[in-house]
């Protein structure tokens, strides 16, 4: 039987019925959601600064780099887990004489890992994939559907692997992650107004190390130790304080950090100071 005349996987018609993969912005629903089907265990849901909306990813690469696209001013939307439409997919496998993905006989809807939106009105899909499984026949034939369908989009496609994830940025993400993943259930005492104080303070010593600098506030204000950088930490990871991720947080100066002031930043009575 050819692939055009196999069914499709029941679990992705239903997808495809509950419109996932459709929509922009905070109406975008992910095609695949994180736990609806078994992953490395990095598995991750996140809050999104760029579209207000939670965010699912399956691979720590995939946060990698939708947090490398989430902090930079140009990007207005992030769409995770795209689907390529089933019709395109089976011409695009039928050219390149390849077999569709599949799973016991019934067709697979194949996504693209990440797809931006710039302010300029350009796009750019990404392929996010383990650098040792590029060898994989399967991972090659779906890398080249996915290549093919947006290169006929006229949207440029580049594959994102770990080896693009530097040790600086594997540092900073393993230092924020357990703040910015909804899924582990802590309480933090703090607010927008902590970070606004505690950036007023860091402003008066530009050259000083961030991390150095809150130890000696917090003796400065006869404050717990850790209070500054648990304060600090909170507002990196709500993306309230901006630094550049591929440098090591540890060698972070007081001048390389941006207080993010928008709409939505409300102004209240601090928790911790």
């Amino acid at each position: 039987m050819s692939d055009a005349n196999k069914p499709l996987n029941k679990k992705d018609q239903k997808r495809l019925d509950e419109k996932r993969g459709e929509g922009t912005g905070k109406d975008y629903i992910p095609f695949i959601r994180v736990g609806e089907f078994s992953s490395s265990g990095e598995s991750v849901r996140v809050k999104s600064a760029t579209v207000g909306r939670v965010h699912h990813f399956h691979s720590g690469n995939e946060l990698a780099a939708f947090l490398l696209f989430d902090w930079y001013k140009e990007v207005i939307d992030i769409r995770e887990q795209f689907p390529i439409p089933l019709i395109d997919s089976l011409i695009i496998c039928r050219q390149l004489g390849i077999r569709h993905p599949q799973e016991k006989g019934e067709l697979k809807i194949v996504t693209t890992d990440l797809l931006i939106d710039f302010a300029d009105g350009s796009q750019l899909a990404i392929p996010v994939k383990p650098a040792l499984e590029l060898d994989k026949k399967r991972i090659r034939e779906k890398l080249q559907i996915e290549k093919a369908y947006w290169e006929d989009e006229k949207v440029t496609c580049l594959i994102f692997t770990d080896q693009e994830v530097s040790n600086e940025l594997k540092m900073n993400l393993k230092w924020i992650r357990p703040l910015i993943d909804i899924d582990i259930k802590a309480e933090y005492p703090f607010s927008k107004q902590d970070v606004i104080d505690l950036a007023a303070r860091l402003a008066r010593q530009p050259k000083a190390f961030v991390a150095r600098h809150c130890a000696k506030l917090d003796d400065e204000y006869q404050l717990d130790e850790g209070t500054h950088i648990g304060v600090f930490r909170y507002g990196i990871a709500n993306q309230y304080l901006k630094a550049s991720l591929e440098i090591p947080f540890t060698d972070w100066k007081c001048e390389d950090i941006e207080l993010l002031m928008n709409d939505s930043l409300e102004f209240g009575v601090g928790n911790a100071f």
